[in-house]
This record gives structure tokens, C-alpha cells and sequence, in this order.
């Protein structure tokens, strides 16, 4: 598991403040010379107690949020593997079909390439009742960036962002040209493109889910134009001879 110097931080200053506070307990519950104990050395054993649960919980909060991004990113990375996996597998098909001759993707014609995604709600650590209604931010939400493979030579179109609740009748709900979000899903501020193989590109868009209740179905599609055929080479011909 890959942790970041924040989580790491966190969980270092986490065990230290658990063994302060077994410690002063450890302390308060040492037997005395046989006189009762004060009522300010109960109050700080409370304390004690009080902070360990706390730091405790942490702790724990931290590490699962690491483990869940973890989880999402092998998810994403598993999806994208099987979409390119398809993508050439059709450009295979097609090239057998002309004649036994393979066309190049950067010569294929226009298409529409797709990415799909579920993404959880947003994690946050437990807040006491007098905290106010609880909420994302940046800072907690997790971005995911979805990819779609286009053909290396062929120009980005149109990107379509579309939206709903997985396993709903819902339609989709699709995001205006540029919008920075729809509903509680927030996007890069453009996309991102570069090359996975001679053959093809990734065109990609980083999405985060800001609500903290719902997990959300997330849809890319790019379409994308002819990719224009390589200019050949002029070459000057070769002198014929006269009889």
C-alpha cells in the first residue's frame, strides 16, 4: 500500500498521541498507597480515554481511505485495459477483412470512442452533531481520470460528459460544452491527450463525485473525425531513353 507523507504524517502523529495517552492511563490505574484518587486525576484518566477513541478512529479513517483510493485506481486501470483491448482487437477485424491488408488506425474513419466509470461518494471523516451539516470539498474528494482511446492520427470532435445513478431508470443527464460540473460531479478544467501506442491516443477528463451519499455512473464519449491520410513523398522520375 502506497501511502502519502500526509497519511503518514497523520498516522505517526495518531500513534504517538495513543501512547501518550495508554501511558497516562497505565499511570492513573497504578496502585496508590491506599488513599482514594483525586477527582482531577479521574478527569484526566477520562481524558485519556476520550483521546485514544479519537485518535483511534483517525487512525483507522486514514488508512481506509487510502485502501479505497487504491481499490478505485486498479478498477480504472482494469476497465481502460479491457476497452483498448477491444478497440484493437476491431481494428484487427477490420484489417483482415480488406483483402488480408491491415489499415492503419490513423486512416480509420469517424467514431466515437467511449470510457465508462463508477464512482463512490466522497469520504468523510466522522464530524460531531454540532458540526453543521456535513459536506465535500477538494481537498476530500477523490478525482478519477477517465480515458478513451481514439485513433493516433484522427482529430478530437466533440466530448460528451454523461451522468446518472447506476442501476436507476433514470436517463442520462449530459454536462453543457465546458461546464465545470453537473449536479454533484466536478471536471478538469479541459482535457488531456497523449500517446499509448503508434496506433492510438488517449483523449482523458478528470472527474471527481462531490456527493456524499450516492455513487454515480460517469460516461465519456469522444468522437472524432477522419484522420487524415500521410502527404507522400515527391520523388523526381528517372530520365527514359529515346531510339
Amino acid at each position: 500500500m502506497g501511502l502519502s507523507e500526509t497519511i503518514v504524517a497523520a498516522i505517526i502523529g495518531a500513534l504517538a498521541t495513543m501512547a501518550t495517552a495508554i501511558v497516562q492511563l497505565v499511570r492513573n490505574r497504578a496502585p496508590s498507597d491506599g488513599r482514594p484518587k483525586p477527582k482531577k486525576s479521574r478527569m484526566r484518566s477520562a481524558l485519556a480515554t476520550i483521546a485514544l477513541m479519537i485518535v483511534g478512529g483517525y487512525a483507522w479513517s486514514a488508512l481506509r481511505a487510502v485502501s479505497a483510493k487504491e481499490e478505485l485506481t486498479a478498477t480504472m486501470q482494469a476497465e481502460f485495459s479491457r476497452q483498448f483491448a477491444e478497440f484493437a482487437a476491431k481494428q484487427g477485424q477490420a484489417g483482415a477483412a480488406t483483402n488480408g491488408v491491415t489499415m492503419a488506425a490513423r486512416t480509420a474513419g469517424a467514431g466515437v470512442a467511449e470510457a465508462l466509470a463508477h464512482l463512490p461518494p466522497c469520504h468523510i471523516s466522522a464530524q460531531s452533531a454540532d458540526a453543521g451539516p456535513v459536506a465535500c470539498n477538494e481537498s476530500m474528494a477523490q478525482p478519477v481520470t477517465l480515458c478513451a482511446a481514439v485513433p493516433a492520427g484522427a482529430p478530437t470532435a466533440k466530448v460528451r460528459v454523461q451522468a446518472r445513478v447506476p442501476k436507476s431508470e433514470s436517463p442520462w443527464l449530459e454536462r453543457d460544452a465546458g461546464a465545470p460540473t453537473l449536479g454533484s460531479l466536478h471536471f478538469g478544467a479541459a482535457t488531456t491527450e497523449y500517446p499509448v501506442s503508434p496506433e492510438l491516443r488517449s483523449v482523458c477528463l478528470d472527474v471527481s463525485n462531490w456527493s456524499v451519499e450516492d455513487t454515480l455512473a460517469v460516461r465519456l464519449s469522444v468522437e472524432y473525425g477522419v484522420a487524415s491520410a500521410p502527404k507522400s513523398e515527391l520523388t523526381a522520375a528517372a530520365p527514359t531513353a529515346s531510339l
